[in-house]
């Protein structure tokens, strides 16, 4: 999915008058025609690609546009809070080369300041151009893509099933910020769904991050309490900016005979690490202390 805008920049050749009374542009003068676009492909670690939610795509016009100078003679640099505040008949630009750059947000911070939380993406796109005098319209078109990191944690639904009183998990920022994830007794991705739960998406900076959590397993019997696991720190220590990091905690050996369990940890469906459990995962193997 792209969403478009299209703006025109009149690049200013020499000080004094911007344009002829007839509104075009004096003589002298040039135009920059931006073609500004907003996509919500994303790389995803082991994957090739993946896709953003549609609603978290800004549209074009929503973007924040920088200007500035890549002149080492001429110092120049302005931002307009999106692409409808800049007026094409007030604003101009001097004739050389500059960057410019696409953001979200009203600000420009860079994806290294930008700010993390829940459906909070950070698009930015940018490019260098000469506008100069006398060559008509320089056309560019620049694509703003997701500039800070997305991570999904999921369960699944063997993980869900065994650890059936919940789970409580944490994913913590180089920033400081804490995000909880996890799910409540009883509840499937459908319940979730239904109400209004649906999958998060964390868009953090592109720094380490962890992960951290517990889940609590079904109550064996009457006279025995529900069991708490807590799982190992995993941690991400050079995430990549505009990729998502999708983690998957599955459970398997729970129930088998041989009374063993493993916790598997998954990266975008690939096993990244196998934690052993200290405590029998099967309940029936457990001995009822009531006899």
């Amino acid at each position: 999915m792209k969403r478009y805008a299209i703006l025109t920049l009149m690049a200013l050749a020499a000080a004094g008058c911007a344009k002829e009374e007839s509104g075009a542009p004096a003589e002298g003068y040039g135009t920059l025609a931006l073609t500004a676009e907003c996509t919500n492909a994303v790389a995803a670690a082991t994957r090739a690609q993946a896709e953003l939610p549609a609603e978290l795509i800004p549209t074009a016009n929503e973007l924040g546009l920088l200007v500035e100078s890549a002149d080492p003679e001429y110092e120049f640099t302005q931002v307009w809070p999106s692409l409808d505040d800049y007026d094409s008949e007030n604003d101009f630009l001097w004739a050389t080369h500059y960057k410019i750059t696409l953001f979200s947000g009203t600000e420009y911070v860079g994806a290294g300041q930008s700010p993390e939380g829940i459906d909070q993406p950070y698009f930015e796109g940018s490019q260098t151009t000469l506008v100069s005098v006398g060559r008509g319209t320089t056309k560019i078109r620049i694509t703003a893509r997701l500039a800070n990191t997305a991570v999904r944690i999921r369960f699944t639904e063997r993980f869900r099933g065994y650890f059936g009183n919940g789970a409580k998990f944490k994913l913590t920022t180089e920033a400081g910020n804490e995000f909880e994830a996890g799910y409540a007794p009883g509840e499937t991705p459908a319940k979730a769904e239904k109400a209004e739960k649906a999958e998060k998406w964390y868009f953090v900076r592109p720094a380490e991050f962890s992960i951290t959590g517990e889940a609590t397993k079904q109550k064996p019997s009457a006279t025995q309490p529900a069991q708490t696991i807590r799982f190992a720190e995993t941690v991400n220590a050079a995430p990549k900016a505009g990729t998502l990091y999708t983690y998957t905690f599955d459970v398997a050996g729970a129930g088998d005979t041989d009374n063993t369990g493993e916790e598997t940890f998954k990266l975008n469906d690939n096993p990244i690490r196998t934690e052993t459990v200290d405590e029998e995962l099967n309940d029936d193997a457990k001995p009822d202390p009531a006899n």
